[in-house]
């Protein structure tokens, strides 16, 4: 049996976006609905460089992890806490009392922190998991073995989340005690050479699904792991192998998702082992616990870039590829395809409109929405980064908004995150930017 516990168990805040990707699976989807239309505009571009995924959050604030730090006062430090609704920054762990300022370097590119429902916050650099109380003292420090890039922490239950570090260490913690039950080396299962993970890892109970990479042969490697029942060890219980760097991290639908018996896992993998010539696909795994099984395959004409999402209500997923304008629809359970959408075209654009940015979705009864970013560049040659909420269920034809944020298009947007709106359960989505221009902005859009 796992080892009890003493401590309160930890669960994930409960609005807003708490994790990398929003929920743990990481299909960037929400339950709150969005507003049907934008009419202000608040935006911050004061405190920093955003790098990568940047910020989560619990619906009130956000929490960001900035690899630049322009912020004074209170408000210095890698990580700070940041007033959803207004943008301005409560704390920053250089500025407030009994803090712990985080590496930049190694805490910035790619992890989010992990925003707990009692309002403390877990973020991690090369060298510690810190568990954050909402004013920015620390509560304990966890030292860590894997002295690497921190990917951040992935809860697998309410009592134990494991952290995931570029080398490939992972450490089983348990979150009430806030201690380490043990680390785990993913190695290349043939060779037992060293791997790097791509990206922060996914999960679901009791397991954790991460992507690796061998640089000396190029094959990559989905591992998933579990917890040992009899060790209370982290143990690898099955690998599934590819070639080639995947470009988006894995998605999990879980049964309750998908109404399937096991987990289904969507993997964009650039060739697979055999392919006389690399082709890019998007695979559904079904995870039979002893192995990793291809149930479907799609076809890419170009690697992904960002992960894909999930509408429940009709068992779709929607991607693109390689930053185009065309949002591909397919079946969930077969990868069969449903059909698919020019936001270039349905937004009436003069000029080319390139997508860039990670995938955001809200789930609220059978209204499915997606959010999206993209840079555009109108036929006088003006460009202007967008933010677009699309319906494409209820509405294929027709854009719900879109919203100019900058006369600067961006490198992309991150992660998504959202704030109140002037009505009860409803959500302003706010975008958070890497400009061209080497500075970044959150921007919040909402109805008042």
């Amino acid at each position: 049996m796992l080892l009890a516990t003493c401590c309160e168990a930890e669960s994930l805040a409960p609005a807003g976006c708490p994790i990398f990707h929003c929920t743990v699976e990481a299909t960037g989807v929400t339950y709150q609905p969005v507003i049907a239309a934008v009419t202000t505009m608040t935006s911050n571009a004061t405190l920093g460089v955003l790098q990568k995924q940047g910020c989560s959050g619990n619906g009130a604030t956000l929490t960001c992890l900035f690899q630049t730090d322009n912020a004074t006062g209170t408000a210095r430090g890698t990580l700070k806490m940041i007033d959803a609704t207004t943008l301005t920054p409560i704390w920053g762990s250089a500025g407030v009392a009994n803090s712990y300022n985080l590496n930049a370097p190694s805490s910035s590119d790619g992890q989010v922190p992990v925003n707990f429902a009692n309002g403390t916050i877990a973020a991690g650099d090369s060298q510690y998991l810190v568990h954050y109380s909402s004013a920015g003292a620390v509560i304990k420090k966890l030292a860590l073995l894997g002295n690497a890039l921190n990917f951040g922490l992935t809860p697998i239950s309410e009592t134990y989340g494991i952290v995931s570090q570029q080398n490939g260490v992972l450490t089983l913690v348990d979150m009430p005690t806030w201690t380490s039950l043990g680390t785990l080396v993913l190695l290349d299962p043939v060779t037992g050479g060293s791997l790097q993970l791509v990206s922060p890892s996914s999960g679901a109970p009791n397991v954790l699904y991460a992507i690796a990479q061998n640089t000396a042969n190029g094959n990559g490697y989905l591992f998933c792991v579990v917890i040992d029942a009899a060790t209370n060890k982290l143990q690898v219980r099955s690998i599934f192998t590819f070639t080639g760097q995947s470009g988006a991290s894995p998605v999990v639908v879980t049964p309750s998702m998908s109404g399937l018996s096991t987990n289904l896992i969507l993997l964009h993998v650039p060739g697979l082992i055999g392919d006389p010539q690399p082709q890019n696909r998007l695979l559904g795994l079904s995870d039979l616990g002893t192995s990793l099984h291809q149930r479907w395959s799609i076809l890419l004409s170009a690697p992904l870039v960002v992960a894909p999402t999930v509408d429940q209500a009709s068992k779709s997923l929607f991607y693109h590829q390689n930053y185009n304008p065309i949002i591909n629809q397919n079946q969930l359970l077969t990868g069969a395809t449903i059909g698919s959408f020019n936001l270039q075209t349905i937004a009436g654009a003069s000029g080319p409109l390139l997508l860039n940015a990670h995938f955001g979705a809200t789930q609220y009864g059978s209204v499915f929405t997606l959010l999206l970013g993209g840079a555009y560049t109108s036929a006088s040659g003006v460009d202007a980064e967008y933010v677009i909420a699309f319906q494409p269920i209820a509405s294929p034809d027709a854009l719900l908004w879109s919203s100019a944020i900058s006369n600067v298009p961006a490198n992309y947007l991150a992660a998504w995150n959202f704030a109140p709106s002037s009505q009860t359960g409803i959500v302003c989505p706010i975008a958070i930017t890497n400009n061209l221009t080497g500075d970044s902005a959150l921007v919040r859009l909402c109805d008042f």
